[in-house]
């Protein structure tokens, strides 16, 4: 039964609503101008608009300032800079004698050109003049510390901390006059932020969490409540730690004052990023790109969104414009060695991290860049040496072994997460994503645990004390036909982890307590929400569809070493459950085949990750399933196994189709679409068929009304013929022929059977054709469709006492003693847990 809230393989969110923490419009330049104070001059004015993101206003302001010079200049450049026009920043910069705003200023704009080794000489005579600048020696600190000499920088952030009154002796002194400047507080605490994380203080003294959090708050709410600047210092804060709503809310607060800040929209664009909302960090790169055209954060953020798409070949070109203009930026490098390894280019990806050893030999976010994506595609142990080599590089960094972590728990490897993620734990004790991990590590431990020849079920005893035992039998008895029907069986015991609330279940498939559906397979583990109606799961569901859809994603995934397309294995899944499709996916079909609607191969992974209508992700769906359909009865099953094959191997769609179909993408497509058309004729949902259909059912609803039950049976076996594909007709006539004068057991079991075969939350027709049978002495039948009234609703007693009572007046004494234990379990979970929980 394919259901709109089943997971796939590889988890992808809808945008805007898996995010749960939705983001804000971004504004653009130019902004609206502001209002200044009478008093203001024209380098007041300049000033201010810089500050508020006005660049190209501050600019033509500028140009009226006669006097003041050196202040004139200083603003210019970094108006300048922010628009992209970074060697006019520096040639302004060159007409003023160097003091500590200029020198730091200077060395911000090399930074960003990649240019290191001027920037940090520059930074090094700046200290040397001004020992105790507390923006100087940030500066030079954070400076070392990105161009990758890690031991300097620690060194640099040192004199924050070291006593004599050193700065964090200070940092509370609300009567100390250097910290009394927002910019001064604000900086000290990134430095001290930034030297407890390399140096691990924070596992010696957790009270700095809340004392640089403190110093943010008192600089932005106390000291200066304009220094946006805090409130983006802030943001940084929270996201090292994991905690992106928070970061956001900072966010959201900087931008309402500078929302033109570049660095501000890169943050928003990873945050969205980060919750697979594709629509808000294109969003964010554009708001970039309109202050700054050329933008590299803009091109990065690109790049990691297409890669996130599942486009690496497509994030090539903004990398490659990013390295035309620094050759050397190892971030791109490391993203575009993600995408080699991503195409199963090892070499390549190998060759691009040597260049980034060369330029920085300690390097650790590169290997960070391909694990993650490596990670994302489930390539497990590729994606575990580059985290493994992150982690060696940089022990002081939590990302890597919060990826790693959640890596093997997706892997099953729950011994290898809890040292991975304890480790994590003891580097920053704040990190609220490595807490989620650990309180589901915390979960499974006291799960109850059944295995069986090929799968193990970890389940809530005490909350789910029913669920794993007919898991575990329905499980069995679909393992030789799925595995038989792909080739393949996976080379390890499947895992089956039954969570009791659907926050538990979304930490367990993403880290973050959200998403918008019942059931994932990561590979070898298969999550879901328990399959029960109560506060925090998402009701009853029939658990057996989900398991048959999502152990097909195990299988398929298996049989090509995760490298099927997304569409490909979403297509399968369906197509496995065998079932009709659902109702409300025929005028989805219809429509989109009459208005040319359907998606090309290329774009139908991109229905599912990237939708551009609500209805998109749901018509992949359905349209996966009916390329798999197509092909099957097209070109055969064996064409399928090839084309299984071929991916495995590493090749694209575009070499898989001719090759297995010897047809190209867009000769296969035409064929298909011509395919398609045929199977919505006939379905009654034309404009003629439309007409007659709301003439017949507004007839038969009338006759119903009246009892002129005869009567109305003809016409509605009418419109059934006229519109097979509508549940309304089969429910009208399966009641019809319920029903005392017009009684037809026979015919009210054929259309109980087509609702049945759609419904995936009710069980009611299930239970009605069980019920029909029994009272015509087929004990078989009435046996295997009770059974399935308990797979859609296992926590419904009714339905599991019908179930034992058919046993029994079947004489099945091995099934009469477990659906007893299973009856006498279920009243006594209802008789302890109150209605709603």
């Amino acid at each position: 039964m394919p259901m709109k809230l089943f997971a796939c393989a590889l988890i992808v969110i809808l945008p805007g609503v898996a995010a749960g923490i939705p983001l804000v419009s971004l504004p653009v330049e130019p902004l609206p101008p502001i209002s200044f104070p009478p008093y203001y001059n024209d380098l007041d004015k300049a000033r201010q608009q810089v500050f508020t993101g006005r660049y190209r206003w501050a600019l033509l302001t500028l140009s009226r300032v006669k006097d003041s010079p050196a202040e004139a200049a200083l603003i210019r450049a970094e108006a300048l800079a922010a628009i992209g026009q970074r060697d006019r920043a520096l040639q302004a910069l060159e007409s003023i004698a160097a003091d500590e705003r200029s020198a730091a200023l200077r060395a911000r704009i090399l930074i960003e050109q990649g240019e290191f080794a001027p920037a940090i000489a520059g930074l090094r005579a700046l200290v040397a003049r001004s020992p105790r600048s507390i923006v100087a020696r940030y500066a030079l600190a954070r400076a070392l510390e990105d161009s990758g000499d890690i031991p300097a920088a620690v060194e640099e952030y040192r004199w924050f901390v070291t006593p004599p009154g050193s700065v964090l002796e200070r940092l509370e002194d609300e009567t100390d006059a250097e910290l009394e400047s927002a910019e001064n507080l604000t900086t000290a605490a990134r430095a001290i932020d930034r030297w407890a994380t390399l140096t691990n203080a924070y596992q010696q003294d957790e009270s700095l969490h809340n004392r640089l959090l403190n110093a943010f708050v008192r600089a932005y709410d106390q000291l200066d409540r304009q220094y946006w600047p805090a409130h983006l210092a802030a943001a940084e804060f929270w996201l090292a730690h994991d905690n992106g709503r928070q970061a956001l809310a900072e966010l959201k607060q900087a931008g309402e004052i500078n929302p033109n800040d570049a660095r501000l929209n890169e943050l928003f664009g990873l945050i969205a990023l980060d919750q697979f909302n594709f629509e808000n960090a294109d969003a964010a790169a554009r708001a970039m790109r309109n202050v700054e055209p050329e933008s590299v954060r803009a091109d990065l953020l690109e790049a990691r969104t297409l890669l996130a798409s599942r486009q690496p070949l497509a994030a090539e070109v903004p990398l490659r414009r990013v390295l035309d203009r620094q050759p050397r930026n190892v971030t791109a490098l490391g993203l575009l060695a993600a995408s080699a390894a991503l195409r199963l280019r090892d070499d390549q990806a190998a060759e691009l991290l040597r260049q980034v050893d060369s330029i920085d030999p300690d390097n650790a976010t590169a290997y960070l860049e391909v694990a993650e994506q490596l990670g994302a595609m489930r390539q497990y142990p590729r994606a575990i040496a580059m985290y493994k080599t992150a982690i060696e590089r940089a022990p002081w960094w939590t990302a890597p072994r919060n990826g790693l972590g959640l890596l093997y728990t997706q892997s099953g490897d729950e011994d290898d997460a809890r040292v991975t993620l304890d480790a994590a734990h003891a580097l920053d004790p704040f990190n609220l994503r490595t807490t989620n991990y650990l309180r589901l590590l915390d979960d499974l431990a006291g799960f109850a645990r059944l295995e069986t020849a090929h799968f193990i079920i970890l389940y809530d005893e005490k909350l789910d004390p029913i669920i794993a035992e007919p898991m575990a039998e329905y499980l069995e008895s679909i393992h030789a036909e799925v595995c038989r029907e792909y080739q393949t069986q996976p080379p390890v015991k499947t895992m089956i982890e039954v969570f009791p609330t659907h926050d538990a279940f979304s930490v367990r498939t993403t880290g973050s307590p959200w998403i918008g559906t019942v059931g994932a397979s990561t590979g070898r583990v298969i999550a879901m929400v328990s399959p029960r109606r109560g506060r925090m799961t998402m009701g009853a569901f029939n658990w057996a569809g989900v398991l048959r859809h999502e152990y097909t994603h195990t299988v398929t995934l298996a049989a090509t070493e995760n490298r099927i397309p997304h569409w490909m294995t979403e297509g399968l899944a369906v197509l496995e459950e065998r079932k009709p499709i659902p109702w409300d996916w025929v005028p989805l079909l219809y429509n989109a085949v009459k208005e040319d609607g359907l998606f090309t191969l290329e774009d139908l992974t991109w229905g599912f990750i990237r939708p551009k209508k609500k209805t998109d992700r749901q018509l992949a769906y359905a349209q996966s399933y009916w390329v798999c359909k197509f092909i099957q009865e097209t070109f055969g099953h064996e064409t399928i196994l090839r084309m299984l094959r071929l991916y495995r191997e590493g090749q694209l769609q575009e070499q898989v189709f001719p090759e297995t179909t010897g047809k190209s993408l867009s000769q296969f497509e035409q064929e298909f679409f011509a395919w398609a058309r045929k199977q919505v004729q006939g379905w009654g949902y034309d404009e003629q068929s439309q007409q007659r259909y709301d003439e017949l059912r507004d007839r038969g609803e009338n006759l119903i009304k009246t009892r002129q039950f005869a009567e109305a049976i003809k016409v509605w076996e009418e419109i059934v013929a006229l519109r097979p594909v509508d549940a309304l007709p089969h429910q009208r006539l399966a009641g019809l022929y319920l029903n005392r004068d017009t009684s037809d057991p026979a015919k009210a079991i054929e259309h109980l059977k087509r609702l049945h075969d759609t419904e995936i939350h009710d069980n009611r027709y299930a239970k009605r054709i069980a019920r029909i049978y029994r009272d015509g002495g087929d004990l078989a039948d009435a046996i295997t469709f009770a059974r399935e009234a308990t797979m859609i609703d296992p926590y419904d007693l009714d339905a599991q006492r019908t179930l034992l009572d058919l046993y029994q007046r079947a004489g099945d004494a091995n099934r009469i003693e477990r659906q007893k234990k299973l009856v006498d379990a279920l009243a006594a979970w209802h008789a302890e847990n109150t209605p709603g929980r």
